[in-house]
């Protein structure tokens, strides 16, 4: 069990839609596929690890505007090889959303195209007990873009991310959408941001840098803080943590790749991770339970993502006995071969 002094928990606002694609087998000639980021196919091996690119590439939904996207799949196929990269938590195991998701598809309606090993899927269900043995009172999903190898992660605040929660009286979210993630920055520039009264500077992705910057922690913890409404209908809150990234942040240079092992001596897989579920707000009270918006969350009649709330006004509900969010690990380095890209 991993336990670091400087965890903690960000908790911002962020957007997300419900989304429900059908499974299917991709074919080979396929020309309607959507591909994320894999510049040059500089990591196909280490992604791939001993499977095969079509071993791989069958693991695809369905996306509403009739694309490909490739999913969750396991980080053992049943062939019996291994993928050099792994998405966390099995999505059909969730209480509150067994459906695939579709890797990318938020991103895409805005242009934007994400590393496919960056997203990641966390499940807790009612009843789950975590490593301080709070018990979970509802069930939840989320589902994030968050990679800890490309440092193209330290310059884009813009993620995708989707959440379902499903909770006694009644209480539901099932959203989807862009997240804003905040300004980026050690976590000695977050303690200092955050006593300045000025909210625009507020740190919501928290890396890692090389030792020598005046933030010698000895943590090698990176928490990153998802925001997003759907119009003024709903405030989620919702982190998404790992507690051995690949890489760390340069913070003269953040578009430089700089290993976690050559600056700390520690193999890192980002494969330990945990996350916060909620807390989520809700300002729907007697109001409609589907909104049409755009990929930000906000409310438009004609918006290509559907949004499921329901009616109520509450700011956070019981997640546990005494807390309105639950934390949970997930840790995925139990099966091994895991490569440079996770």
């Amino acid at each position: 069990m991993h336990t670091y002094k400087h965890r903690f928990v960000l908790t911002l606002t962020f957007l997300v839609l419900l989304f429900t694609p059908q499974l299917f087998i991709a074919s080979a000639q396929s020309t309607n596929k959507h591909s994320e980021t894999n510049p040059n196919n500089r990591y196909e091996k280490e992604l791939l690890g001993t499977c095969t690119k079509e071993t791989h590439d069958q693991y695809v939904v369905a996306g509403k505007d009739g694309k490909q996207y490739s999913t969750w799949h396991p980080q053992q196929d049943p062939s019996g090889c291994v993928f050099g990269h792994e998405h966390g938590d099995d999505p059909t195991k969730s209480r509150a959303n067994s459906s695939l998701p579709a890797f990318g598809y938020a991103a895409n309606q805005v242009g934007m195209n994400e590393s496919h090993e960056g997203f990641k899927i966390y499940v807790a269900n009612r009843g789950d007990t975590n490593d301080e043995g709070r018990v979970a009172l509802a069930d939840s999903r989320i589902m994030v873009h968050m990679g800890t190898t490309n440092p193209r992660r330290f310059a884009e605040r813009l993620h995708s991310f989707q959440y379902d929660l499903e909770a006694d009286h009644g209480y539901f979210v099932h959203v989807e959408g862009m997240a804003d993630t905040g300004d980026v920055g050690s976590i000695c520039q977050r303690n200092a941001n955050s006593r300045d009264n000025n909210p625009t500077n507020d740190v919501g992705r928290t890396v890692v840098v090389p030792k020598g910057n005046g933030c010698d922690l000895g943590s090698l913890y990176e928490v990153w803080a998802f925001n997003f409404r759907v119009g003024d209908k709903l405030n989620i809150h919702a982190s998404s943590a790992v507690f051995d990234p690949i890489s760390v942040m340069n913070p003269h240079n953040s578009g430089e790749f700089r290993a976690t092992k050559d600056e700390y001596g520690t193999q890192a897989f980002g494969c330990q991770r945990e996350a916060y579920h909620g807390p989520v707000y809700w300002y729907n009270q007697d109001g409609e339970t589907t909104y049409n918006t755009d990929a930000y969350g906000n409310i438009q009649e004609n918006g290509v993502f559907t949004q499921r709330i329901s009616a109520h006004q509450s700011v956070g509900i019981p997640m546990t006995h005494d807390q309105t969010l639950f934390k949970q690990i997930s840790n995925q380095c139990s099966l091994g071969g895991i490569g440079k890209v996770n």
